[in-house]
């Protein structure tokens, strides 16, 4: 019902699905929805985030294909940045981005912490992933992101829940 009403795509340009909304007016409306229930709201800010990382470093194609079913609310969206190993470290992260000669790359690796990682509430969940190519350089200056979609073109892609951290705090 948010998102069928306009709300999760209203800060988004009408080229990209969205309502062209201004975004204080988008912000202060998210605000009755958060203060209503922060951690079920979660679902939908981690989308909008998502999202608009896509619309602003994502390709023409990756906006085509990811931004309709984001803003529309059938996919739900997340960012996979830390590690058991790395923590808070960046520079630690390990998880490796293997080029295929089709232009795409196999993505090896655990991360953690991912709010809103694993659920039935859409068709899809589109994870943001930090990860470094064989040649990249260590540090942060070697990471690179990726969108890595629990499922891909109807199927299973690989990603998998190994288990889950019960946090303190929101809960959805």
């Amino acid at each position: 019902a948010h998102a069928e009403a306009g709300f999760l795509s209203m800060g988004f340009a009408p080229e990209h699905g969205g309502l062209g909304m201004p975004f204080v007016v988008s912000q202060a409306c998210s605000a009755l929805f958060a203060a209503a229930h922060v951690g079920s709201f979660s679902y939908a800010l981690l989308t909008q985030g998502a999202a608009n990382v896509i619309v602003h470093f994502g390709t023409d194609a990756q906006r085509a294909h990811y931004l309709p079913p984001m803003l529309a609310g059938r996919w739900f969206g997340t960012m996979c940045l830390s590690e058991p190993q790395a923590g808070s470290s960046l520079a630690d992260v390990r998880t490796l981005a293997e080029p295929h000669a089709d232009g795409t790359y196999r993505i090896r690796g655990q991360k953690m912490w991912i709010s809103g990682g694993e659920h039935e509430l859409g068709d899809n969940i589109v994870h943001l992933v930090l990860a470094r190519t064989p040649q990249a350089p260590p540090g942060v200056k070697g990471l690179s992101l990726f969108i890595v979609p629990r499922r891909r073109d109807g199927r299973d892609n690989g990603v998998r829940l190994l288990g889950l951290n019960h946090k303190m705090g929101w809960r959805g």
